[in-house]
């Protein structure tokens, strides 16, 4: 594993980007680098990063028509294969269960609010309120910790120095905002408030911005086990 001070974010949309969880990687002296697959920017090599953090996105990791999804998924193989931590968010979470061999399905409804997780390890993932946003879910892979769940999706696994996350830890008002606006429609067909969404995401942007904190440093220090594991540094 690298000892560079250098994070990878891989982002997929301008409405993803690594918000609170960039925020803390700067705090603790990392420098954040940011590739946008769906675009251009196709690193190959993940190694000589100290973590990578794959971010959310529109598309689903169950559409073969996405072009940038094989590339993506072979960064990440790469990165697990070689020991480089890997922290998936939602749409990267997904893709990160698949890489570790696990099944991503469609949900039957969307799962969109703020809400608290049951958690099995809080040490590692806290019950939040986190905000959650998906349309897709993945199965906990094989041999790896579930960490927390929904009545209708897993929130959280962990795998040796691995994280996923289905609920977005990164998520500011702006980006909440954004994705709000785009997705006004779908909000109210849902039966969710778009306006009352994003009045509990101003309310909660301070314990937020801890919490993705917090999951942070656990990432940072080791999550193979609650306080132990790989440590990246300070």
């Amino acid at each position: 594993m690298s000892d560079d001070r250098r994070v990878l974010f891989l982002q997929h949309q301008d409405d993803c980007g690594p918000g609170y969880l960039g925020d803390r990687a700067r705090e603790l002296g990392y420098s954040v680098e940011i590739a946008d697959l769906a675009r251009t920017d196709r690193p190959e090599d993940p190694t000589p990063y100290a973590f990578v953090v794959s971010l959310g996105s529109d598309d689903s990791t169950l559409d073969g028509s996405v072009a940038y999804l094989a590339t993506e998924r072979a960064l990440l193989a790469r990165a697990v294969g070689a020991g480089v931590p890997v922290l998936g968010v939602c749409f990267g979470a997904q893709l990160l269960a698949t890489v570790l061999g696990a099944r991503v399905r469609p949900l039957e409804r969307p799962e969109i609010g703020w809400l608290e997780v049951d958690a099995t390890d809080p040490e590692v993932v806290g019950p939040g309120p986190w905000l959650v946003w998906h349309l897709d879910a993945f199965d906990c892979p094989p041999d790896a910790d579930l960490l927390a769940t929904t009545g209708l999706a897993v929130q959280a696994f962990r795998q040796g120095p691995h994280l996923g996350v289905q609920f977005h830890p990164e998520a500011t008002p702006e980006s909440a905002g954004a994705w709000a606006a785009k997705y006004g429609a779908a909000l109210a067909a849902a039966g969710i408030d778009g306006e009352t969404l994003l009045d509990e995401t101003v309310h909660r942007q301070a314990e937020s911005r801890e919490r993705a904190a917090a999951l942070l440093d656990r990432m940072v220090n080791g999550v193979s086990s609650a306080g132990t594991g790989t440590t990246l540094g300070r």
